[in-house]
């Protein structure tokens, strides 16, 4: 039994591919594919027509119309399976999707089978499955939490006597949280029964033509069939700013309209039917759209546009059933109510005083809620404070980095003039006066909320808003190497904070005013994975100043520093400072480490001459237990200041960390452990620079090679010391001692 597989394109190319390839792992192969570009440009047509494939692929050109729903019926139209399965241009098929449904297509005209949302490329799906089964449906994350919970008491309950068309129909709807999870994808139809009930999607939808098409093709048939395995993968867009998904465009209004006259189209389906539980069912979803959508769009929108959504909804308010409204909580009972005496004021100010009372409750029972509330509500309402700067670096868990130099140059090129405040989790001492709080403390709050200039070197929280007056810093924390935010074309981090991922970055660098850049290749790179307008200062990085110190100043300071750490006096220190890996997390911002490092092979044929220091990234939590390797493996983990680990280091050892273009600084030896490449690079990043051609030393993969590679120093030394070079005056040209007096006298000069 042939299939036809129908793919509606639009300019999506970044996913065309990957969807294309999960039919190439069918193992179900009497399937053909229906591509129908809607109006895509020529680029992508050519790759498209180029693409070379296993099965049959048709190519179809949208001449008239535009949209899905006219892409879907041009796919019909020239489907020749006996079956029709309608799958978007950016999801993908389980390999068994196929096969498995039409095992399961005898005899039934619709096979209603199961999606799964998911953030990830196919690549990173699979290399983290286990992990993926932890991802809840995008749209239930997205509703704001209220009274009501997530057990839908609208719905009524199925028999064992009901037909299977009531069974499946009422099992579906209860399965999505709105009206809105209704959906076509991942289901199989027979195209003979399509085309004899005229079971056509309407072209006037933009965006929920999916809703009254798959209860038309429902309702006309008991011969309906419900898989409940996830056969069917929704990938989302996680850049809503440059390709957004119609699921993602801002276009509240019209989406709210089309909801309804769905709904009325609907009801007259399920009217035909004659059966009161399918009813009763679309009702119970339209009150909870009514309560969470349509209603709350009378508060923020104009008179004219709340009038003429309100009159829409007249239509559809007295079609909605007792029963339905009985079984609904409290809260959305009274607002239909309300609702059905058509005052639009009335309802707008129940919203609001619902609205006022959760937030009451979220206030009063939660700190952190309190705390927000205090700082939108009242510390930014409050003068700001001309002379305050809050200085942050890493989340508050240091003094270090890039803000440690600026701090300590505003003193002494301007002494008394400001006052400060450091975000510290812990007492540290600090060379000038300064007041410490805890990030996250109501102090914490009280001074975000008043301090006229921000030093930061990472980003801060998304719910800071940006005051007029106020003067944001953003010194960021390395040349990257690692593709970042929006140059990722996915995010292969496992963490569901990062789901939001790009939409957070856009609007926190919007509040960016500087940004300091330590070479060209950086400062490139900023404007376009931050997508930042600000001004870009172009001065190298403050915390890489004191690697250019004289020789003598340098020699006093690598003594004191060994002193300090209690690196035993004639031995060479090698550093090992490797970074955090995406798919190996706890928590947000929270990464496991697993030391890949032999260092009992270090040790026992390097230890006489080499001690090893290691230094793991922020972002990881894992505690390094070096008790057996003691007099010989030092750890720099909690240590401070990064740069002075550097002047202390012959020799760096890294793999994907941006930290070898601050070393680079001193022209000392680099190795480059790059034991899980082809992952770290294909799949969990990617990479700005061509890493083959431009490391300034050896991609080594074993411990054993590392030592051969030390061993034989001076030759690996002279092996790359052109590279080096090049490297040398592309990324580290800007560095001259004086960033920290170029970016203090740029933002603060002034």
């Amino acid at each position: 039994m042939k299939v036809s597989v129908i793919i509606s394109y639009h300019n999506e190319k970044i996913f065309i591919n990957e969807c294309l390839d999960s039919l190439e792992e069918q193992i179900y192969r009497d399937f053909e594919a229906i591509v129908v570009c809607d109006h895509i440009d020529g680029e992508a047509m050519e790759e498209l027509r180029g693409r070379q494939v296993s099965f049959p692929m048709t190519i179809v050109e949208l001449s008239e119309g535009s949209g899905v729903a006219a892409a879907r019926n041009a796919g019909i139209r020239a489907s020749q399976g006996e079956f029709i399965l309608f799958l978007d241009c950016d999801d993908y098929l389980e390999k068994t999707a196929l096969d498995f449904m039409i095992r399961r297509s005898d005899g039934q005209d619709i096979v209603y089978g199961r999606k799964r949302g998911t953030w990830y490329s196919r690549k990173a799906y699979y290399e983290n499955l286990q992990k993926q089964e932890e991802i809840n449906d995008a749209e239930a994350e997205e509703e704001e939490d209220d009274d009501e919970t997530q057990i839908d008491r609208t719905m009524p309950e199925v028999r064992e006597s009901d037909s299977e068309w009531i069974k499946v129909f009422c099992h579906i709807v209860r399965y999505g949280s709105m009206i809105t999870g209704l959906s076509v994808l991942g289901v199989l139809f027979r195209r003979e029964y399509i085309l004899e009930n005229n079971v056509f999607f309407e072209e006037g939808y933009k965006y929920y033509s999916d809703l009254p098409y798959i209860v038309h093709a429902m309702c006309g048939t008991e011969k309906v069939f419900e898989v409940r395995k996830i056969l069917y993968h929704k990938r989302y867009h996680n850049d809503p700013i440059n390709m957004p998904a119609l699921s993602q465009v801002s276009d509240e209004k019209t989406r709210i309209m089309e909801i309804m006259r769905a709904y009325l189209t609907i009801k007259e389906y399920v009217k035909e039917h004659e059966d009161d539980r399918a009813e009763i069912a679309v009702d119970g979803k339209f009150i909870r759209y009514y309560v969470k959508k349509i209603a709350r769009f009378y508060v923020t929108a104009n008179a004219k546009d709340s009038q003429e959504v309100y009159s829409e909804a007249s239509k559809c308010l007295p079609l909605v059933r007792e029963e339905a409204k009985k079984r609904a909580m409290l809260y959305s009972r009274r607002l239909m109510k309300r609702s059905m005496k058509r005052d639009t004021t009335a309802i707008a100010k129940m919203v609001r005083k619902h609205s006022a009372l959760q937030t009451f409750r979220r206030v009063v029972t939660k700190k952190s809620e309190c705390k927000k509330y205090l700082y939108r509500k009242i510390f930014t309402k409050m003068k700001l404070k001309e002379d305050l700067v809050i200085i942050e670096s890493f989340f508050g868990r240091n003094y270090s980095d890039n803000p440690k130099y600026i701090f300590e140059y505003l003193n002494k090129a301007y002494p008394g003039r400001y006052k400060y405040v450091w975000i510290l989790n812990k007492k540290e001492k600090l060379p000038y006066p300064a007041t410490r709080i805890k990030r996250f403390s109501v102090r914490y709050f009280y001074y975000m909320g008043r301090a006229k200039y921000f030093v930061f070197n990472v980003r801060q929280p998304k719910y800071i808003q940006k005051r007029e007056g106020t003067v944001f810093l953003e010194t960021w924390h390395g040349t990257p190497l690692k593709r970042l935010a929006f140059d990722m074309e996915d995010n292969a981090s496992a963490s569901p904070f990062y789901r939001r991922y790009k939409r957070d970055i856009y609007a926190q660098t919007r509040l960016w005013d500087y940004m300091i850049a330590p070479n060209q290749f950086s400062l490139d790179v900023f404007r376009s994975c931050f997508m930042f307008d600000g001004e870009m200062l172009s001065t190298g990085y403050p915390r890489n100043d004191i690697l250019h110190l004289e020789e003598e100043s340098k020699a006093a300071m690598t003594a004191e520093i060994k002193k300090e750490l209690g690196i035993p006096e004639g031995k060479k220190v090698i550093l090992y400072a490797p970074t955090f890996r995406d798919d190996e997390y706890y928590d947000h911002a929270q990464y496991k480490f697993a030391l890949q490092l032999d260092l009992d092979l270090l040790r026992k044929e390097l230890g006489d001459e080499y001690v090893v220091l290691l230094r793991t990234h922020y972002f990881i939590v894992d505690s390094l237990d070096l008790t057996a390797y003691e007099g010989f493996a030092f750890n720099g983990s909690t240590y401070n200041d990064i740069a002075r680990l550097y002047l202390i280091s012959d020799i760096l050892i890294t793999d994907y960390s941006s930290v070898f273009f601050d070393f680079a600084n001193l022209r000392r030896p680099m190795l480059f452990f790059t034991y899980d490449l082809e992952k770290y690079r294909d799949i969990l990043h990617g990479f700005y620079i061509d890493v083959e051609e431009e490391l300034p030393g050896p991609m080594l993969f074993t411990t054993e090679e590392i030592v051969d590679s030390i061993r034989n120093l001076p030759e690996v030394v002279d092996k790359y010391k052109e590279k080096y070079d090049v490297f040398y005056e592309k990324y580290c040209g800007w560095e001259d001692g004086n960033a920290s007096k170029k970016v203090v006298e740029a933002v603060f000069g002034k």
